[in-house]
């Protein structure tokens, strides 16, 4: 079942809002992209790569050398999946970069559309799986990001 929705759940932004990041290890979202080629491109990113600042807006933080990062400049929209309420939640956006920085590149977008993606007859429980090889550097780093994306120019 596909629903269009103009509004991320609050069980779907909760898990992006930057806050509580040590439970959050396991959170996770695919963006899609589409590359020049206009084949998909899938980038898995985490709770400390993502970060809801309303219903409407959402930033990105990607490594500036990634594919996601060159398909989000050439395209300007993507599309971000994440599991809550027993369903998937397909967010579709349009993006612009900050100012570039060595180390990250911050994407500010703008939810155009939400889709919920659900079946009677199942639950969805989750996308993708991880564990981190070092949780202690990457919740800093996670921190450190956040605390980027949240200064909206």
């Amino acid at each position: 079942m596909i629903l269009d929705s103009v509004k991320l759940p609050s069980a779907w932004m909760s898990q992006f809002d930057g806050l509580d990041l040590e439970a959050k290890l396991h959170v996770a979202a695919v963006l899609g992209t589409v590359d020049d080629a206009e084949w998909p491109h899938l980038a898995y990113l985490s709770a400390g790569e993502v970060l809801v600042h309303d219903s409407r807006r959402l930033s990105l933080a990607l490594w500036p050398t990634s594919r996601s990062t060159a398909n989000l400049r050439r395209v300007g929209h993507g599309v971000l999946h994440a599991v809550a309420e027993g369903a998937v939640w397909e967010t579709r956006f349009s993006a612009q970069p900050r100012a570039e920085a060595d180390d990250l590149v911050v994407f500010d977008a703008e939810v155009i559309g939400v889709r919920r993606h659900a079946a009677p007859y199942a639950e969805v429980t989750g996308l993708i799986g991880f564990r981190l090889n070092d949780s202690v550097s990457t919740l800093d780093r996670w921190r450190r990001q956040i605390e980027r994306m949240r200064v909206v120019p």
